[in-house]
């Protein structure tokens, strides 16, 4: 069978991991911006890593990699993380701001002027 006859077939191999799931927590009460980022990745030998990648909105955060012997493993531990998260009142980021990697759903600061120095 070449590629020729294999074109109207679907040939997508079904995804094992989940999408990465980007969280957010704000309250302006209590002066808290927070991010939460959770994805899973398969290893070179064969296990499915956890990356969770979490701290306040506009800082680099914290990253913590857990690895799996197997992704169902992995997968329930994401489950898992993703429920109690927004138990604790996380919400979830829009597509268009996650892609973007803006996750505080800001845009940015006006420019500054550039500064005139006169001239004696």
């Amino acid at each position: 069978m070449d590629a020729a006859s294999l074109g109207s077939e679907n040939l997508a191999v079904p995804k094992s991991e989940p999408e990465p799931l980007h969280l957010r927590r704000i309250d302006a009460a209590r002066n808290m911006r927070r991010f939460y980022v959770l994805s899973a990745q398969p290893t070179l030998f064969g296990e499915m890593s956890l990356m969770r990648n979490w701290g306040r909105i506009g800082t680099n955060g914290k990253t913590m990699v857990q690895t799996f012997d197997g992704s169902a493993d992995a997968i329930e531990a994401f489950g898992r993380l993703d429920r109690a998260k927004r138990r604790r009142g996380c919400a979830g980021v829009d597509k268009k701001l996650s892609q973007s990697g803006n996750f505080s759903g800001m845009t940015a600061p006006p420019a500054m002027p550039a500064l005139s120095v006169p001239r004696s």
